[in-house]
């Protein structure tokens, strides 16, 4: 058994899932079910928002891996089949080079498509929209503006752009569209119309894993997820307040 593979495989899995937006304890828990499914006898697994650690002895030999990480975006899929593979390793007797194989067959799926991604975004601005009493009129035009602003986040991703100015263009982006949409008498209600598009860019897992780390006693990861959190409530309010006042208001 090579103890810097079984180091490299337990923080490949650990780094797909906190990139993914998997808990803090999570993450722990399978980098430690992954090394003990393969002889470790005494293992220690760090996880934050920014770093991965796995500490572990086998064979008397101690090994050690760090990774840097961030976390891109929420992939449910791949929590669970990432999860699902660290816990079928005993029942299937897995060689160490297999599930690395796996997991990196794992780790190259595509996310959805991006048409499927676009529909999606209009299906909730839509259902948002009469959730905060909207017209038919305001359900139907915050659609067309969520499905305009998904593909502006998508292309931002595609190039990398800064988290803080993505969300900050985010939410001058659909302030502006309401703004216009509004003037030209497409909408009923234009707060209705900003609040029920605005919530695509809610950071609302970032909020509940952050909840989730703090009451499990992960307080660092809690206390990052937090200001996460903060800092993309801030950057929302401060691109929709920013076109506001450009504007001069509506």
């Amino acid at each position: 058994m090579d103890c810097n593979q079984l180091a490299r495989a337990a923080t490949k899995a650990g780094e797909i899932l906190l990139e993914s937006g998997a808990e803090t304890y999570r993450v722990e828990d399978t980098m430690k079910r992954i090394c003990f499914a393969y002889g470790a006898e005494v293992v220690d697994a760090y996880a934050t928002p920014t770093m991965l650690l796995i500490s572990f002895s086998i064979h008397g030999e101690l090994c050690h891996n760090i990774k840097r990480t961030q976390i891109k975006s929420v992939d449910l899929s791949k929590i669970d089949k990432v999860n699902d593979l660290s816990r079928s390793i005993l029942d299937s007797s897995m060689s160490l080079e297999e599930f690395c194989f796996r997991l990196e067959k794992i780790n190259q799926e595509r996310v959805y498509r991006n048409w499927i991604m676009v529909l999606g975004a209009a299906v909730c601005t839509l259902g948002f929209a009469f959730f905060f009493k909207g017209t038919l009129k305001d359900a139907l035009c915050a659609a067309v503006i969520g499905m305009l602003l998904k593909l502006l986040m998508i292309q931002m991703d595609r190039i990398d752009f800064n988290s803080f100015f993505k969300y900050l263009i985010g939410g001058a982006f659909t302030t502006l569209c309401a703004i216009i949409a509004s003037k030209l008498g497409a909408c009923h209600s234009i707060d209705t119309l900003i609040i029920s598009v605005i919530m695509l860019l809610v950071p609302g897992l970032a909020i509940t894993n952050a909840i989730r780390d703090t009451v499990s006693g992960d307080l660092v990861s809690g206390l990052a997820r937090t200001a996460e959190a903060l800092f993309v409530a801030v950057a929302i309010a401060l691109g929709s307040g920013l076109v506001f006042t450009l504007l001069g208001g509506y």
